[in-house]
């Protein structure tokens, strides 16, 4: 009987058996699988990783070597592209010619100033000879970096003075070549770069040298003629760039004048300051304008306006002159409204009362500075007629030819509110003609006659 039970708890658990039985009776080969199978797994993952990483690095490559362009070691071609030597020729017919409209059609990226510029030195070239167009192929379909020798034939000079221009050529979109000076492909400007220094490239750039070196050299008046060229360059591309400038202006001022329609009325602010230390008193708004007088520690003036530059334009002995506002404190204030009609007659009151006062005070002013007064006496009869009544000439002021140190407004009378006649650029030398206690000086410019402050002038 106890036999026949043993078999039957056998049995029970044969039928029962699950996983988990299963697993307790294996123990001894369950941990070396579980071990194999992560080692697949890991082994896998890092097959998987490594590929990944292999394909990337394949893929940047190949994005690299697309975006690079290789460099050719091909050697230069003399006169070889017929549509190349038109499209030179036709650069330098225009540029002899000064013919802007041209340039700008077959030279992309050229700006105002370059334009200006070879307009400019057209009036000193007669012609481009012996033009010979060397070329080498470009980073790009359609494209040539060509090398042109040119010989200049000057007007003021008998022989011809060589030279090398290196430029970029390519095709557009209709078949057309262009000059491109716009490259904003840093990979084009490395192709050109790496081109220009090939042996080739630097031998005919030495030749050209050298041969443009020994003929300025040996020519004193080439050498001079090539100076007064630069010189002459600056100072024609400087005007036509006041001019330019100047139109835009005028032509702004006048589209702002017909939005714009004139107040019915003006209002006037007057103060009364005074002053908290001894202080210069100067004929204008300039720590180099003449002293006219120096103020008492308490004296009043009636100021007649603030300028932004720091200074104070106050009524001084029936005229006007100039102080430092930092040195003064406001006493009072008054405020009037006035039509316009009666502020511009009140205006043309007050210039002719400047003008009868204008002897008057300069006496008074030579006086106070230990000047002679017969002196100003002879500035003030001999000032010129075509000035504003209220400047009164300075005697030992220097006239003749002066330069412009800063951009300054040539304007037709001598004051800040009339109208501008052209921009003067640093460097620019003008014809003064006379100066004045106000710190306006009257000069001659390009053949126009105007007004600019005289601390602008050297």
């Amino acid at each position: 009987m106890a036999k026949k039970k043993k078999n039957n708890v056998t049995n029970w658990r044969n039928d029962k058996k699950d996983i988990f039985a299963i697993l307790g009776d294996n123990k001894k080969y369950l941990m070396p699988a579980i071990l194999a199978v992560a080692v697949i797994i890991t082994v896998v993952i890092a097959v998987s990783a490594n590929k990944r990483a292999t394909q990337e690095v394949q893929t940047t490559v190949a994005t690299v070597e697309a975006s690079t362009f290789e460099i050719p070691d091909a050697t230069m071609e003399e006169n070889a592209y017929p549509e190349v030597n038109a499209l030179v020729e036709k650069y330098y017919t225009a540029s002899a010619n000064g013919d802007a409209d041209t340039l700008a059609q077959i030279y992309k990226g050229l700006d105002e100033t370059e334009i200006l510029k070879a307009v400019a030195a057209s009036e000193y070239i007669d012609k481009f000879d012996n033009i010979t167009v060397y070329t080498k192929p470009g980073p790009v379909e359609g494209s040539y970096v060509a090398y042109v020798y040119n010989e200049v034939k000057l007007y003021e000079y008998d022989g011809n003075v060589p030279g090398l221009e290196t430029l970029y050529i390519c095709t557009d979109d209709n078949g057309n070549l262009f000059i491109n000076g716009d490259i904003a492909d840093a990979n084009e400007l490395d192709y050109l770069k790496q081109i220009n220094v090939q042996s080739d490239v630097i031998d005919l750039n030495n030749k050209v040298a050298s041969s443009y070196n020994e003929m300025v050299s040996g020519d004193e008046a080439l050498a001079e003629l090539l100076t007064r060229m630069r010189s002459g360059l600056q100072v024609s591309v400087g005007e036509a760039l006041a001019t330019s400038e100047a139109s835009a202006a005028e032509a702004s001022s006048e589209e702002e004048a017909k939005e714009e329609t004139e107040p019915e009325q003006t209002t006037i602010t007057t103060r009364v300051i005074k002053a908290t230390d001894v202080v210069n008193i100067r004929s204008s708004d300039s720590e180099t304008a003449d002293i006219l007088d120096k103020t008492t520690s308490g004296q009043e003036f009636k100021e007649l306006e603030a300028l932004a530059n720091g200074w104070s334009k106050v009524e001084y002995k029936n005229s006007v002159a100039y102080v430092k506002t930092e040195f003064f404190e406001v006493v009072s204030e008054e405020t009037t409204v006035v039509d316009n009609a009666t502020e511009d007659a009140g205006n043309e009151d007050a210039s002719a009362s400047a003008s009868a006062s204008s002897s008057t005070s300069d006496a008074s002013a030579s006086a106070s500075t230990g000047a002679s007064s017969a002196s100003s006496s002879s500035s003030t009869a001999s000032s010129s007629a075509s000035s504003s009544a209220s400047n009164t000439k300075v005697a030992s002021a220097k006239t003749g030819k002066m330069t412009v140190q800063e951009t300054v407004k040539l304007r037709k009378e001598a004051n800040t509110d009339c109208e501008v006649i052209e921009t003067l650029y640093p460097g620019a030398t003008v014809n003064v003609v006379e100066q004045y206690a106000s710190g306006w000086a009257k000069v001659e410019y390009n053949k126009k006659t105007g007004y600019i402050k005289s601390e602008f002038l050297e």
